[in-house]
């Protein structure tokens, strides 16, 4: 820890403090947690490690939307916190006060003139950002992960491009394994499904369900089962296949639909609902003509060689 070279501290949350890192760390910052002895860090070493064990591709796209976890930051043969990539100026908005990030919630709340320069997406923009989440979360549900803290605080989205990109990935955890810290609950971010044991991926996809929607009828606190109204321009197609999806979000565990299911719901494509297959008709059983049944070869005699 002792060679890190601190700046501004950026923000203070409930389980850490995030740090600018200066010199060699620029683009960087670095998040101290504020009890380390609560820390699981056999499970932020499993963070650190995953990124090195994707694919090109996978972990270009996982480290250019979500702020994970890079390095362990130590002091003795504690762990203190870790280092992660900075919040890129596109997610960032001008307002009085400052810089502010562009929190999923702005997509959730009519515009205020409060908000200054960061003006919410049209219904195009959010539709690619929907497209994004649900593909993000394809590739982190591939790879057995479970995000559990899901809320429109810790997802933020860019204009020009539309892009997006996910915050608090310290909580995520190897499905079935124990998390870096104990997650608080979001309040109106809850599963009423989640098992005793957690947030599993489960848990995950109700939650992802709340998130799209929620963007996409600008409305904080729909649940399954509330009537959707949602922002104007956005394809019929869609319309009724998120509704559908996300009534079918309040089923039972095991039966909710995944992030494979929005993305097709979301596409320029769609799903296509066939119908129930007839049953098999079998052929009728008929009498066997002579011609049809099995010939029989001559025999020819051959001469013994001479």
């Amino acid at each position: 820890m002792s060679s890190l070279s601190l700046g501004a501290k950026l923000g203070v949350g409930g389980q850490g403090a995030v740090h600018e890192l200066k010199k060699h760390g620029a683009g960087f910052v670095y998040k101290e947690y504020l009890s380390p002895a609560a820390v699981n860090a056999a499970a932020l070493a499993d963070l650190v490690a995953l990124p090195g064990r994707l694919p090109p591709s996978e972990r270009e796209r996982l480290l250019r939307q979500a702020a994970w976890p890079l390095a362990r930051v130590v002091d003795g043969s504690g762990v203190k916190g870790f280092i992660m990539a900075r919040v890129r100026p596109p997610f960032m908005g001008k307002q009085a006060a400052g810089l502010k990030l562009r929190e999923a919630q702005f997509l959730m709340y009519p515009p205020k003139p409060l908000w200054e320069s960061i003006v919410p997406l049209d219904a195009t923009g959010r539709l690619e950002v929907a497209r994004q989440i649900a593909s993000l979360f394809q590739l982190l549900h591939a790879k057995s992960l479970v995000v559990g803290d899901i809320s429109m605080n810790n997802l933020l989205w860019s204009e020009t491009p539309v892009g997006i990109f996910l915050l608090d990935c310290d909580g995520v955890r190897i499905q079935g394994r124990r998390p870096v810290m104990v997650q608080p609950a979001t309040p109106d971010w809850d599963d009423p499904r989640q098992p005793p044991t957690g947030p599993d991926q489960d848990t995950d996809r109700y939650k992802l369900a709340l998130l799209i929607t929620r963007i996409l009828t600008r409305s904080p606190d729909i649940r399954p089962g509330d009537p959707l109204s949602f922002v104007p321009g956005l394809p019929d197609r869609v319309i009724a296949e998120v509704a559908k999806r996300f009534a079918d979000a309040a089923c039972p565990c095991g039966t909710r639909p995944d992030a494979g299911h929005w993305a097709m719901a979301l596409s320029d494509r769609g799903t296509i609902d066939l119908p129930p297959l007839g049953p098999v008709r079998r052929p009728p059983s008929l009498p066997t003509a002579p011609l049809d049944r099995p010939a029989q070869r001559p025999i020819i005699q051959l001469n013994p060689p001479s």
